[in-house]
């Protein structure tokens, strides 16, 4: 027997992008009578809830907490699903996306499940959008050797509903890096495991502005640092306050590469050697590293170097929220 869904979107000033997200979710191949869709505004400025309102098969809660984990979490609170399933206003859900995830249940010991995120593409992309596609950071599940455990982006990812109220919901209190900690936290408090489906397709638009992107790379910066001081007395966890100090220092030390790569490819560019999207490229990755390296700098004076979150927690959630999102 199928379990029922209950698929949360948590949404921020979102007008532009959350109409398709929920045609998208509205035409899944699972069954209708299977499967709810919850979106949570979440303080929204602009017409995201008169879109919303738009759409009558959708349940719209308004989250007075501020941050994409209480925004979550009100959805999980006010779902009786067996599996919470998340995506963000910005993506689009391949048809077969809930039912995808679902196969990825084929043993108790599953405690959830995630699934490819690939970029939206259409034919307006400007040059950030394709340079975010060729540099995606968001590989779900497992990034690199450098990583703790799998993980679920819950850009496309899915829970037991019973697991969660185990384990606990996701942390309110960080301001970003929550999919992960959640995802972590899970595995070793409950002794069960994350399953990848590979064919449960979810469609993100990136970044198409260089202020966004800047935000996002300070913000993953940032965040890894914090991850770092919440797991680093693991035993077997494999990034340390050297290691970071020392992935900074490498960070840094191609800061004058892509400077001189800029004056290149500018003069390449104006000889019709080179395209557009080549020339811009070094500039992109100049921007990118730079405010990653402002991120874990942010990060390891917010943590004493790493030590404690303490700082982070006490810390009201709205003043993260201009400078990552």
């Amino acid at each position: 027997m199928k379990p029922n869904i209950s698929a949360i979107v948590p949404v921020y000033n979102g007008e532009k992008s959350i109409a398709a997200c929920l045609r998208s979710l509205l035409a899944q191949t699972y069954p209708n009578n299977l499967y709810e869709i919850i979106v949570v505004e979440n303080g929204s400025t602009d017409r995201t809830t008169e879109v919303v309102k738009g759409f009558p098969q959708v349940r719209l809660l308004h989250s007075l907490e501020r941050g994409p984990a209480a925004a979550r979490n009100l959805g999980i609170t006010h779902s009786q699903a067996e599996i919470v399933a998340f995506t963000d206003a910005d993506c689009i859900a391949d048809k077969n996306w809930l039912a995808e995830l679902i196969e990825g249940y084929d043993s108790p010991d599953v405690a959830g499940v995630c699934g490819r995120i690939e970029a939206y593409r259409h034919p307006e992309r400007n040059s950030v959008e394709k340079f975010s596609d060729e540099h995606s950071p968001l590989l779900n599940f497992i990034s690199g050797d450098t990583e703790f455990m799998p993980h679920l982006y819950t850009a496309n990812g899915s829970y037991r509903r019973a697991v969660l109220e185990r384990v606990g919901l996701f942390n309110s209190h960080l301001p970003t890096g929550e999919d992960v900690e959640l995802s972590w936290r899970l595995q070793l408090n409950s002794g069960m495991r994350l399953a990848y489906s590979t064919d449960a397709v979810i469609y993100h638009h990136h970044r198409s502005n260089l202020r966004r992107l800047r935000r996002q790379y300070h913000q993953y910066g940032f965040g890894e640092v914090m991850l770092d001081t919440i797991f680093g007395d693991y035993p077997t966890y494999p990034r340390s306050r050297t290691f970071q100090l020392k992935r900074i220092f490498g960070q840094a030390t191609v800061l004058p590469r892509y400077c001189v790569s800029m004056v290149v490819r500018r003069i390449r560019f104006a000889r019709g050697l080179i395209n557009h999207q080549e020339m811009v490229k070094p500039y992109y990755m100049l921007l990118i590293e730079v405010s990653n390296i402002h991120g874990k700098l942010e990060g390891l004076w917010a943590t004493h170097l790493m030590k404690n979150t303490d700082r982070i927690m006490g810390q009201k959630i709205e003043k993260y929220i201009g400078r990552f999102y």
